[in-house]
């Protein structure tokens, strides 16, 4: 029997404090809620099954946004209780069998990133029962005798506030709610069950974003992160350029065949004004067109005698200064060299390995044209490039 990893999404709370019994509906940019705290255990790989706690009367809204929202992992809505922990237990009945690890999160916490489970996940071992984000307090803590007379201060750095997921062995926790529920204790969270009953939990760093809503200041704070978050994305993106490159040149005798700035072995070469390097020229279009400084032919005119025969190594090696000048740096390019003839492959790490010296990051791949067109009839080669620039500001 395979063992599986579930998760348990919360969503049957009665919102309280914050005024509403629907939080967990209220839309963030589209979405509900619950379905931003879902999303990400849908996604990730690691993760089997989900399964979403909520108020009986809610069952059927939960079903249409789950299909509305495309989930396929979900495997059992199951009605919440009268408190947080009976509509975990719940949950936890409804488990099959073959379930390993167990993940519980509030759905009031819907900015959890993947990075956060990844690093639960990965700290859970045999020789423990759980393991819970915590972050650091930044205030000063004190503790209030009766009266509002201050009794004393707490030593913060030893106190952490707990967040979700947290991470149990499915057996464990199991065995500590059903202790729980004939004592009659309810705890404050799923770990304090483990820790009443001798049990081990490991703590690992969680997120400041991972604020729970529990009040409407605290949406309001959910919704400017996101909005901090989305200008931050937007800022990254405006700062990013593509170029596209295209050449070609014919194959004639009397000329050296110099690809990606490496002589071929060939008893042809490329015509052109220059070296005829197909694969640099391509390349000096695209880091041009991130630039939007127009192409080879702008600033390197075939007309200009200084250019005759001249490496387009060189060529290239004044563009990237050309793009400098402009705040452009390449940090990727893609390109392809289409030839029937000669192989391109066995070139294709001397080539790499020139244009990387030349500081760019590159991928070079080759391909034939399957005797198509005045590639295929080995009248010519062609190249094509895909440079991705940013700004430096």
């Amino acid at each position: 029997m395979n063992n599986k990893i579930r998760v348990i999404v919360l969503s049957a709370g009665i919102g309280r404090r914050f005024g509403s019994p629907d939080k967990v509906f209220i839309e963030l940019e589209g979405k509900p809620l619950f379905i931003w705290s879902a999303e990400i255990f849908e996604k990730l790989e690691e993760v089997d099954y989900l399964w979403i706690v909520t108020r009986k009367e809610m069952i059927e809204k939960v079903k249409y946004y789950l299909n509305r929202f495309n989930f396929k992992k979900v495997e059992g809505i199951v009605e919440g209780g009268l408190e947080r922990q009976d509509s975990v237990y719940n949950a936890l009945k409804s488990l099959p069998e073959d379930t390993n690890i167990v993940l519980i999160h509030d759905a009031a916490r819907p900015l959890l990133s993947k990075e956060l489970v990844i690093r639960l996940l990965n700290a859970m071992k045999s020789h423990i029962d759980g393991v819970i984000p915590v972050v650091s307090l930044n205030d000063t803590i004190k503790w209030i005798k009766k009266g509002g007379v201050i009794g004393g201060t707490l030593n913060r750095d030893i106190l952490k506030a707990v967040q979700t997921p947290q991470i149990f062995w499915f057996e464990r926790i199991m065995e500590v709610y059903k202790k729980a529920y004939k004592e009659g204790f309810y705890g404050t969270d799923d770990a304090s069950l483990i820790e009443r009953y001798g049990g081990t939990i490991i703590a690992v760093q969680g997120e400041e974003s991972n604020i729970k809503i529990t009040t409407k200041n605290d949406f309001k704070k959910i919704k400017l992160i996101l909005k901090e978050n989305i200008e931050q994305l937007d800022s990254v993106l405006n700062s990013i350029r593509i170029g596209i490159g295209y050449d070609s040149h014919r194959l004639v005798e009397g000329r050296k065949l110099i690809i990606g700035g490496v002589e071929i072995p060939y008893q042809k070469g490329l015509y052109g004004h220059s070296d005829g390097d197909v694969l640099i020229h391509a390349i000096i279009d695209a880091i041009l067109g991130s630039a939007g400084l127009g192409d080879i032919g702008k600033h390197f005119p075939d007309t200009d005698p200084k250019y005759k025969n001249i490496s387009s190594i060189l060529l290239l090696e004044e563009t990237l200064k050309i793009a400098k000048s402009n705040q452009i740096k390449p940090v990727w390019i893609d390109c392809t060299i289409f030839a029937e003839k000669p192989k391109m492959a066995p070139f294709i790490p001397v080539m790499t390995e020139k244009l990387n010296s030349l500081g760019l990051r590159i991928n070079i791949k080759a391909k034939t044209n399957e005797g198509m067109g005045f590639i295929g009839r080995q009248e010519g080669i062609a190249s094509q490039a895909i440079c991705l620039s940013r700004v430096i500001f």
